[in-house]
Parts: structure tokens; sequence; C-alpha cells
């Protein structure tokens, strides 16, 4: 993949220490299948972007609860509340309230609710799919397709 990456023109690294790459990073994108957090909050730096797209079920986390409450967090869908354990152990545990969750991607993209509010925020999309969202990919490739 880093290959690829490279030959696409992305300066893409493998690293070894997740710590430090987090601690360095400005964006991170996590797509894993893990049931304990990989991202520690004490790791995110002022700035950070952090996308959480591979956990979608109430048993698997990719963030620890300080990563959740440093953060401003945005979700795909409302059902991320009910259905990502990113979300639903910070939720239990009075960490994240309901109400706290910032906004969804809809909300975003039509200026609802807005982003960013300072270069230093700590922002987190949580993501865990939907229908919507599968049937965009696939019209997208059936038009490819067909031409």
């Amino acid at each position: 993949m880093i290959d690829r990456l490279r030959k696409d023109g992305h300066d893409a690294v493998g690293v070894s220490d997740l710590e430090q790459a987090v601690r360095n990073a400005d964006i991170i994108s996590s797509a894993t299948l893990a049931t304990a957090p990989l991202i520690k909050g004490e790791w995110l730096q002022p700035g950070v972007h952090v996308d959480l797209i591979g956990s979608f079920t109430p048993t698997m986390r990719e963030a620890d609860d300080e990563a959740v409450a440093r953060s401003a967090v945005f979700v795909d869908t409302y059902d991320a509340l009910d259905e990502a354990g990113d979300l639903v152990h910070p939720i239990n545990a009075g960490i994240l309230s309901r109400e706290g969750v910032k906004g969804s991607l809809a909300e975003l993209c039509n200026g609802a609710v807005h982003g960013r509010q300072s270069r230093d925020d700590i922002t987190m999309f949580k993501a865990v799919g939907t229908a919507l969202a599968d049937l965009a990919a696939a019209s997208l490739i059936y038009k490819g397709w067909r031409g």
C-alpha cells in the first residue's frame, strides 16, 4: 500500500511506533476492527483531526474515552451514538452526552453546524456506515461501468 501511495505522489511511510506517529500527525485515520482502543487521547496534539471509520458495533473501539472527551465529535449519522463502541462507552460513562455531539455529516455539508472553530481544536469524525453511502457508491460504480 505504501508503494502505491508513493507512486500516486503521496509521502507515505510505514511506522512501528503508533504513539509517536499519532503524536506527530495532523490527521489520523483509523479503519480497523479493533475491540480495544488503539488511539489514546493523551497522544492527541492541538489541531489534530481523527477519523474513526473502522469500529461499527458497541463492542469495537478505536479510540479511548480521553480521545473522545478532548474532541469536538461529529458523526456520519446519529445512529453512531447507539452503534459505535467509540461513542457508546463514553456516553454510558457520562464522558460524552448525546447532545454534546457537534453534528452529523449532513449538517456539516448543509451548513447547519460548523466544524473546526480554531486551529487548536481537536476534531473527531466517527462513521459507522449507512445504507445510503453504500447505495451512492454502488450508483457511482454502475454509472462508471455503463459509461
